[in-house]
């Protein structure tokens, strides 16, 4: 006998997807629940690891959906997908480095980054990376930009004595 309807009031919301838990274990009731809408069902009595498990693999399904595809940051784009950032009708591809600076910076505009900081974002701090290779990178963004008219004299700004900015 049901004291309540599983199919009602036993599912549990994972940003848009939802795993179904109820006593009845018939193929005919499976069915049922994921034709309304779960996207997996088990069955009474479970293991709560198996029932954590499937909650990670719906989150893992989910994971990469909702996450932002580009960093719009004034007239600039920062396209997560292919590296590269956007300005004008300017696409200007970057190395992998340049792209981890600029991310880091677009994400947190006017803060001042020194450059153990970008070493951190970029490298991961390597022991056997001088803090100066920062500047070498910059030096080759800015040159890369400032052909495509970007204006990064303005856009990423040095501050003397501390590291790099994007305002």
């Amino acid at each position: 006998m049901w004291l309540v309807n599983p199919f009602e009031t036993a599912v549990i919301h994972l940003d848009g997807g939802c795993t179904s838990r109820a006593a009845r274990s018939d193929k005919s009731d499976i069915v049922k629940g994921l034709d309304q809408g779960a996207d997996d069902y088990i069955t009474k009595p479970f293991d709560e690891r198996e029932l954590t498990a499937r909650v990670r693999v719906a989150l893992r399904r989910t994971e990469g959906e909702n996450q932002p595809k580009a960093i719009q940051e004034g007239p600039f784009t920062l396209d997560l997908e292919s590296y590269s950032i956007l300005y004008d009708t300017h696409e200007v591809r970057l190395t992998l480095k340049e792209f981890y600076i600029i991310e880091a910076m677009m994400n947190r505009p006017n803060r001042t980054f020194t450059r153990e900081d970008l070493l951190q974002v970029a490298w991961e701090y390597d022991t056997y990376t001088e803090v100066r290779t920062v500047d070498s990178h910059i030096r080759n963004l800015r040159d890369k930009l400032r052909k495509s008219n970007f204006p990064i004299e303005e856009i990423l700004v040095t501050v003397w004595g501390i590291g790099y900015k994007w305002r």
